[in-house]
């Protein structure tokens, strides 16, 4: 520290080096991220607290996990589900990717979303769905026989499992490896199980998405369904012009 005096006042000038500036950040540079943490979590809360929320019952929420999603062929996708349910607000599809180099990260939302109760619809590859069971995330589906009479006896087994807490067999998840509009489209479907989350506040209207996505899992009736609901594509607008 240099004290200097200019016109008659005393001043102190702090002598700084790179060393120093090392050693402060060093040391110090857990405090600038706890900063940088507390002011997003600041941002979150308030952008949480602000912005309307949609009720419950008036959406349903799809999460896919597993690989990597693409987006727009997602967005479209749920726009359609969206367009037979005009008793919805929203449908929205989710991607959580736990492969590869996002596997960190990704298993850190994922564990965010189930531990904050969010989501209706969940898919997993069927390893990973029956450790989400033994968790007791998924609702037993077998008191819904229309949903369940798309498939054969043999299909139903692979989504069926026992837990800790029920010995009892239960069908918890479907095998969507054939619904060619998602698996075709926009996201490996491979090996996947798909259920309904047993937190969530639209059980209903969940299961009826989940059955609407087994109706339409032949391409051809998909898109057929798509043009009965009026829904273009925009090659199909430019046409139209």
């Amino acid at each position: 520290m240099i004290l200097s005096r200019e016109a008659g006042v005393s001043m102190y000038r702090a002598k700084i080096n790179k060393d120093q500036i090392r050693n402060h950040l060093h040391y110090d540079k857990w405090k600038y991220i706890l900063g940088i943490v507390l002011v997003i979590f600041s941002w979150s809360m308030l952008t949480t607290i602000t912005t309307p929320r949609t009720p419950a019952d008036k959406k349903v929420d799809i999460y896919l996990v597993g690989g990597y999603s693409l987006y727009e062929e997602a967005d479209k996708y749920a726009e359609t589900i969206l367009a037979d349910f005009p008793e919805l607000w929203e449908v929205n599809i989710y991607n959580i990717n736990i492969e590869g180099e996002m596997e960190y990260t990704g298993r850190q939302q994922l564990m965010v979303m189930i531990g904050s109760q969010t989501g209706d619809i969940f898919s997993f590859t069927k390893g990973e769905f029956e450790v989400m069971v033994e968790m007791e995330a998924f609702l037993p589906l077998d008191d819904y026989p229309e949903l369940l009479s798309h498939f054969t006896e043999e299909e139903l087994e692979e989504g069926t499992f026992t837990t800790a807490n029920d010995p009892t067999p239960r069908i918890y998840g479907l095998p969507i490896s054939d619904v060619e509009p998602i698996g075709g489209k926009f996201f490996n479907t491979e090996d996947t199980l798909m259920g309904v989350m047993s937190y969530s506040q639209n059980t209903e209207k969940a299961v009826e998405v989940l059955e609407w996505i087994i109706e339409h899992k032949d391409a051809e009736k998909y898109e057929t369904r798509r043009q009965e609901l009026g829904i273009m594509d925009e090659e199909q607008e430019t046409q139209e012009q």
